[in-house]
């Protein structure tokens, strides 16, 4: 069974982003299926890097855009994007110096910090782009 489910990762309205947040669940959900399969590092590691990458485009593109808005929320939302990063690029590290394999517990914050910034940072940020017109 998947880690995350993408017909349960809730719309914020903002049709790219909705799109790179389901590419965000189908890679940690090939990770979960590498993991499965036995963890083989010659998988893990190159997907580990895709979430890395995929993980900060994403948040550039967010904060582009919600500075071109104005949204009064940035400055929070970037240093939580911040945090985040730090956090994903501190397991990447971690595993390319041999120091840590991928499991469940890795696997869990993961989906665990995707599913927090969908539904309560992302999703306030949609709310507030539709409240106010902006697209």
């Amino acid at each position: 069974m998947a880690l995350l489910n993408s017909s349960v990762v809730p719309s914020i309205g903002i049709g790219v982003f909705d799109r790179e947040h389901l590419e965000l669940v189908e890679t940690i959900n090939e990770l979960q299926a590498a993991v499965d399969a036995g963890g083989e590092r010659s998988a893990i590691g190159p997907l580990l890097s895709k979430l890395a990458k995929d993980t900060k485009a994403h948040f550039l593109s967010e904060e582009a855009m919600m500075a071109a808005s104005k949204y009064p929320g940035l400055a929070l939302h970037r240093m939580k994007h911040q945090r985040l990063l730090e956090q994903l690029n501190a397991l990447l590290m971690r595993y390319a110096r041999d120091d840590s394999t991928m499991n469940m517990h890795s696997l869990n914050f993961l989906r665990d910090w995707l599913n927090s910034h969908i539904q309560n940072d992302d999703l306030n940020f949609g709310l507030w782009q539709n409240e106010h017109g902006k697209r």
